[in-house]
């Protein structure tokens, strides 16, 4: 028997586990951030205590939803019986989710005042959403979701996914220091290619009731949906081993340039009360536009447009025709025989990537506490409404910290852009961090769908500099920072 429940629990299941990228917010404006700092802001490379680090692998991954809950499972227990159910209400309903693998990256400093960083990432990213639509769990037919939602149309629904490796180099450099002051600048150029992605996108989804003899059903009348992926997925055989069909996957020839830029201003601490000697600072106020750039896919054979607005296409046969549905060929033949027009997608298909403007303070409080503050805004919201993008999902971190080079304890409390507060945790032991964008991943047993975890091995020289003054003092004070020589390797 047909049952809506379970396939809308399949279909948002299916969207969470395909995601399996640029969040450390633990490390935000740290001087021990090193390379990974880049994806923050890419100044933030010159103003480190060390000559170099190198991040062989790190891992962070991110999701939210308010359209399924997951429980009976947490970071700290077996999944063995975990059960995923849709969330009832009225509300607008979103998945969003991001990803990444950091691959050798590192960061060198060419002298006191100038470093570069470089690395491989894989990185992923995916949004979907919708207008505001009632779910009950009582709702087991076609039937009984159009009728409660009947005061929500025309309903709306939209959702794009992309995935692509980088390959990026960062230079930063001081470009004005009179002893109290530092102002760093910093550009990051990517070379992208892009390995999948994909969009959906429902608009003007109308329908009506109608009454067949003494029962009532509805009649779909008007609505649009265009949906497309890359054509490396056409590539898939299953007549091919899993080896031909990796190599033909990743066979997608999409390459494009991508950009990052920053700066980072730096109010430097009195030589006579400095903790941490040169690199010792009060305050540091960062801006940075990131992830400039988009990804180039080419259509797949079953990309399609529909139309409706046939007369007699009612929820019992939209129950027919959908509820045998093995394949996307299968899908495809169904959802022609209902429309006005079915169109096939055709060329090449840009999404763009999560362009932010990102404004960061950190202060420094006592001793080795600091409290810092990342606020992200979508610059690529900007675009056309009918561009394809990807939306990173921050807007507010407030991170007090204490921390060494090479002990850290960390408290993210993260206000993201659907309203959720989380309030995460990490700490830092030797070359390891280990973090959790939502402590209640761990200890409940129904959030593990809003939240993520993330963690990196960083290697560090033994020593921090030894910095020794080689320019004359600034005329300005007699507690001038002393600027710092070629730091050793």
């Amino acid at each position: 028997m047909f049952s809506l429940k379970n396939y809308f629990i399949i279909l948002f299941v299916l969207m969470f586990n395909l995601l399996t990228a640029q969040d450390y917010h633990a490390i935000n404006g740290s001087s021990y951030a090193g390379s990974l700092g880049v994806g923050n802001n890419p100044a933030s490379i010159v103003h480190i205590p060390y000559a170099w680090d190198i991040t062989p692998f790190a891992i962070q991954f991110k999701q939210s939803t308010n359209a399924f809950k997951i429980a009976n499972y947490s970071l700290l227990s077996t999944p063995n019986n975990v059960t995923v159910a849709g969330e009832n209400g009225n509300k607008k309903r979103f998945v969003l989710a991001n990803q990444d693998i950091r691959l050798l990256n590192g960061r060198i400093s060419l002298h006191s005042k100038a470093a570069i960083a470089f690395g491989i990432n894989i990185r992923n990213y995916m949004h979907a959403t919708s207008s505001k639509t009632n779910w009950q769990d009582s709702s087991y037919t076609l039937a009984d979701y159009l009728k409660i939602n009947i005061n929500h149309v025309p309903l709306t629904g939209a959702s794009a996914v992309s995935a692509w490796a980088e390959v990026y180099g960062t230079y930063a450099q001081t470009i004005f220091d009179d002893g109290y002051r530092l102002l760093n600048a910093g550009l990051t150029l990517k070379i992208n290619r892009a390995i999948a992605g994909g969009y959906a996108r429902a608009e003007g989804i109308n329908y009506k009731p109608f009454l067949s003899g003494s029962a009532a059903g509805y009649e779909l009348t008007t609505g649009s949906l265009q949906y497309g992926y890359s054509s490396n997925f056409d590539k898939i055989d299953s007549n091919n081993t899993s080896a031909t069909n990796r190599k033909q996957f990743l066979q997608q020839p999409s390459i494009s340039l991508g950009a990052g830029i920053g700066l980072e201003y730096i109010v430097l601490t009195d030589e006579d009360k400095s903790e941490g000697g040169d690199y010792a600072y009060d305050t540091k106020i960062a801006v940075s536009v990131i992830d400039i750039g988009s990804n180039k896919y080419t259509h797949g054979r079953k990309s399609r447009l529909a139309f409706a607005g046939l007369p007699g296409i009612t929820d019992s046969l939209l129950e027919n025709k959908f509820s045998t549905v093995k394949n996307f060929a299968d899908f495809n033949d169904s959802l022609e025989s209902i429309s006005t027009a079915f169109i096939q997608v055709r060329g090449d298909f840009y999404i763009y990537h999560p362009t932010r403007l990102i404004i960061n303070v950190d202060q420094h409080l006592v001793h080795n506490f600091f409290i810092n503050a990342a606020l992200t805004l979508p610059i690529i919201s900007l675009v056309s409404k009918k561009s394809l993008y990807l939306k990173d999902m921050n807007l507010l971190a407030i991170t007090p910290r204490w921390e060494l080079k090479s002990l850290g304890a960390y408290m993210p409390v993260l206000l993201n852009n659907r309203n959720q507060l989380w309030v995460g945790g990490a700490i830092k032991a030797g070359p390891f961090l280990l973090g959790t964008h939502n402590l209640l991943n761990l200890f409940s047993k129904n959030k593990i769908q809003t939240g993520g975890l993330y963690l990196a091995f960083t290697i560090r020289p033994g020593k921090l500099y030894d910095p020794q003054a080689h320019y004359p003092k600034s005329k300005i004070s007699k507690k001038v920072r002393k600027t710092l020589q070629c730091p050793p390797f």
